[in-house]
């Protein structure tokens, strides 16, 4: 195996040559022990360069580690973000009311099954209600659409004034309809962005006929491109009065659901109850037998959280294993460098080379490789969040936190298995090394 040159300098033994020593400035100790430091690094990097394959393969559990590490905390990141940005397109601040459960003979159809929300509901949370800001009572059915030579099965949504700021879906030309069309069964609508695409040849549908179920819509505006929110796109709907959807469409008495914007985040709670008590009353029910269900967005955060976070500590765990079992590789390998370099030992102690000088070597030998394998982990797991979101069409997100933390951890691996070995080396009886075959 091939070695540093063993002189005494570089052993750190050298006694007598103190350059600076008649100067009796000490420059000639800093001097010689930093040239006898880099003589250990040196001789570190030439121990792990005899063996390169061996050296590589040794980093391969720490590479493997820290990257699966990078990876599982960038999908955990990633899908997080996107459930956020999701919920955030449902609304900002959002309850939603839905109708209870519906029992026959002791058999339950469900929730939603039930018919018990109506319009003078949605009145009197918003009046009622001091912590709700705006409400929206909802009704939703297809229908065929049709425009010219042009027609689509869609869905129909029945809407109040505020649905664009409740559900933080903008207008994107023309307007929405007001209180008075909504109380006046106004024949408008407001088409979804692919509606207007697909059915208007990408020309300006306003001021346009549109006929719902054979009856014609002025259509007074488009709604800005939003995305999928769950099992409906609304880009793909069109949206007339609530109350025209109810009584000249579909002929409904309740509505679906009720939408409800908390004055601000901090006091949806507050909100949720306030809706809860005011529902109630009108009801006559009591709490245990409420035929509604106020749905939170914070609840759809935390139970999508709580699930990525399920998900993202058991790939955490076993990266961490692995990293582990890299470190215990390290261990291993380190061992059987100094059963190999017994006589290499020997013969620096021989000649003057201190216990720290042996050790210092072999933690250093040890940390480079968990170092390098943590550098080379953090390429790995950049790469493989990059490839893994390409293939997949999933987002992530590596944040850089996740990166320095694997890192540190890789290099604590180093240090904690390392020091062993290295500590054995350093304990060598040189008589015994010198002996050794």
């Amino acid at each position: 195996m091939t070695t540093a040159p063993l002189d005494r300098e570089a052993a750190g033994a050298a006694p007598g040559s103190r350059p600076g020593a008649a100067r009796g400035d000490g420059s000639g100790d800093d001097q010689q022990r930093t040239s006898l430091f880099f003589t250990i690094v040196l001789m570190a990097f030439q121990g792990l360069g005899a063996n390169k394959l061996r050296s590589f393969l040794t980093m391969l559990g720490v590479i493997i580690g820290v990257g699966a590490v990078i990876v599982a905390v960038a999908i955990g990141q990633g899908s997080r973000d996107a459930v956020a940005e999701s919920i955030q397109r449902l609304g900002t601040n959002v309850l939603t009311v839905f109708p209870g459960n519906q029992r026959r003979g002791g058999i339950s159809f469900g929730g939603g099954s039930s018919v018990t929300l109506t319009l003078d509901d949605a009145a009197a949370i918003l009046k009622e209600c001091p912590s709700v800001q705006r409400v929206t009572p909802t009704v939703n059915r297809n229908a065929q659409i049709k425009y010219k030579n042009k027609n689509d099965n869609s869905s129909i949504t029945g809407t109040g004034k505020d649905y664009p700021l409740v559900s933080a879906h903008p207008v994107a030309q023309g307007r929405y309809f007001n209180q008075s069309e909504v109380d006046g069964y106004a024949r408008v609508c407001v088409v979804g962005s692919n509606v207007a695409t697909n059915i208007f040849d990408r020309a300006t549908p306003i001021g346009k006929t549109l006929r719902i179920n054979g009856q014609g819509f002025i259509v007074i505006g488009v709604l800005k491109s939003k995305g999928g929110t769950g099992f409906r796109n609304p880009d793909d709907a069109v949206f007339v009065p609530v109350t025209s959807a109810m009584r000249r469409l579909f002929g409904m008495e309740n509505v679906n659901n009720i939408t409800v914007q908390a004055r601000s985040f901090d006091r949806m709670a507050q909100a949720q109850a306030e809706t809860e008590a005011v529902l109630r009353k009108r009801h006559k029910v009591n709490a245990g037998n409420a035929d509604f269900t106020v749905f939170s967005q914070a609840d759809l955060a935390e139970t999508q959280n709580a699930q990525q976070d399920t998900f993202s500590n058991l790939i955490r765990y076993l990266a961490i294993v692995s990293l582990v079992v890299g470190g215990i590789g390290i261990m291993n390998i380190m061992l059987v460098s100094v059963t190999e370099r017994t006589r290499e030992i020997g013969i620096r102690k021989a000649i003057g080379a201190k216990k720290s000088d042996i050790l210092i070597q072999f933690l250093l030998e040890a940390m480079f490789l968990s170092v390098v394998g943590g550098l080379l982990g953090v390429a790995f797991g950049v790469i493989g969040s990059n490839m893994v979101s390409a293939s997949n069409g999933w987002r992530v997100t590596v944040a850089p936190e996740s990166v320095l933390i694997a890192f540190s951890f890789s290099a604590v691996v180093g240090v904690f298995f390392g020091f062993y070995p290295a500590l054995k080396a350093s304990n060598l009886s040189p008589i015994e090394a010198l002996r050794y075959e």
